[in-house]
């Protein structure tokens, strides 16, 4: 007795039918399970649960439950941070090769808290981190406890404060008090895929990269994530930028797979040259 899937081959052969691809059937349901990759192609999640949603006056916020990645910080439908990914943080933060200790250290963005949490952990004088979405913050500490611990319980520690407001305003003023850093970490928004380096992201980028340079010291480094490995025309444009600022800068690049995202990361470290 000939199977159902040995019958459809023998059929094929004789009608001479070379079908393309059969792809599996989009699941509907109450809980989104379809996000975008860096580059735009669709990856379907095995969420199960909707954990957290709601809208701050700054952006869609979601933490999704996910089989294998645990909840996952999901913002204006793009995903973020997973339980699963501390090489996000430890790649970005390039644990083991930079050393903390006794450093000054501004985070710009990082509501989730992960990199905060990481950086205590390295013995820092001190660490100030500006986020502008409480909400976010709140709903980390309650549902990604595991990645954050208990540094978003309150906004001050004994070595570090959480200011609630916009990075670019307190970088200003920084800048006319002359406080400078030994980091500065740009954990904002990813790089733009676009052909030309023009809109209002790319100017908030450019924004950052001058304002940091202004807060860091003359041996202070500025670490940021970019964008998936496969947008390589939008990371040369990101390379661009860093070309065209003055005083002049120098960079290197990391990579890593990062488990949530489902493909490789790039992530810069950038200096005075």
């Amino acid at each position: 007795m000939l199977s159902s899937k040995r019958l459809e081959n023998i059929l094929a052969k004789k009608l001479k039918v070379n079908s393309g691809q059969v792809l599996p059937t989009l699941k509907r349901g109450d809980v989104a399970r379809y996000f975008p990759s860096s580059d735009e192609r669709i990856i379907e999640y095995d969420i199960d649960a909707m954990v957290f949603e709601e809208r701050s006056p700054f952006q869609k916020i979601q933490i999704l439950h996910s089989k294998t990645l645990g909840n996952m910080l999901v913002l204006d439908e793009l995903q973020n941070i997973a339980e699963s990914d501390l090489i996000y943080t430890e790649t970005l933060m390039c644990r083991g090769t930079e050393n903390y200790e006794d450093k000054e250290i501004c985070i710009l963005g990082g509501g989730d808290g992960a990199l905060l949490y990481e950086l205590l952990k390295e013995n820092p004088k001190y660490v100030v981190m500006l986020e502008i979405d409480e909400l976010v913050m709140q709903a980390c500490n309650k549902y990604l406890n595991t990645i954050c611990g208990g540094v978003l319980e309150k906004r001050n520690g004994k070595n570090y404060d959480i200011i609630v407001g916009d990075c670019v305003q307190y970088m200003k003023k920084y800048i006319s008090e002359h406080r400078k850093f030994d980091y500065v970490f740009g954990d904002l928004t990813d790089i733009p895929i676009s052909g030309t380096p023009v809109g209002e992201i790319w100017d908030f980028i450019r924004t950052i990269l001058e304002s940091s340079f202004k807060i860091l010291k003359s041996d202070g480094k500025f670490l940021t994530h970019g964008n998936g490995t496969a947008c390589t025309e939008s990371l040369e444009l990101f390379e661009d930028q860093l070309r065209t600022l003055r005083p002049k800068v120098k960079f290197t690049t990391s990579k890593a797979f990062v488990p949530s995202f489902m493909e490789e990361w790039q992530f810069y470290q950038v200096s005075l040259a």
